[in-house]
């Protein structure tokens, strides 16, 4: 397991100084909006650059050139779709966010415009969205992978790939996911934790 602090995961992101400023930008925002509502767990705030900044990053790897939408299921607090726009200097992808709650709503807004951030932030619950077709779709402690499948079908065309953010029971729920659904899987190790996964799910459809 990794523990680092900002310039620790500026090196091993080797990002540049645009985006470290905008990464300092994100986490500023954030410990003041912090004050005002209940975006992350106060216990991680002093790990915030690990735990939620490079843990969000890890994401970026496993994107293709190709890939021009991405759609982010109960998005909370941005991570890591908002990360993940940060992370995309050519602006060459689309980060679309979906979050019920107004409040982190106007959250997630103010961190985009001081960023300068392609993304299109949907106030809305993610059945009652209006459907399309996402190159990834990505999640990150929302809910059990058969309940996120389910919530993301929708959205899944024949090339897109599922990119979640899974924990030690993540085998348990991919166990209980094939009961529903019909998909390929990679289990990649989180850079994070060492009970961490993230899952890439492919040609998903419903059994």
């Amino acid at each position: 397991m990794i523990t680092a602090d900002r310039q620790a995961v500026f090196d091993r992101l080797n990002v540049s100084p645009t985006v470290q400023s905008k990464l300092d930008t994100y986490v500023a925002l954030l410990e003041e909006w912090q004050g005002k509502m209940n975006l992350v767990s106060d216990s991680t705030l002093p790990v915030v650059w690990t735990r939620h900044i490079l843990d969000s990053a890890q994401i970026e790897q496993y994107l293709k050139p190709s890939d021009k939408v991405i759609l982010d299921l109960g998005s909370g607090a941005g991570f890591p779709a908002l990360v993940l726009a940060i992370l995309d200097e050519s602006k060459s992808r689309t980060v679309h966010l979906v979050e019920s709650d107004g409040k982190k709503c106007s959250f997630l807004q103010a961190v985009a415009e001081a960023c300068g951030l392609q993304v299109v932030i949907h106030n809305e619950r993610i059945e009652k969205m209006t459907v399309f077709k996402a190159d990834v779709i990505t999640a990150r402690a929302l809910a059990a992978l058969d309940k996120l499948v389910g919530y993301a079908k929708p959205f899944i065309g024949e090339q897109t790939r599922c990119l979640f953010l899974k924990g030690k029971k993540a085998d348990e729920e991919l166990k209980l996911c094939a009961k529903k659904f019909i998909f390929t899987v990679e289990k990649h190790p989180s850079i994070t934790s060492d009970e961490g996964r993230i899952l890439c799910l492919t040609g998903v459809k419903k059994k």
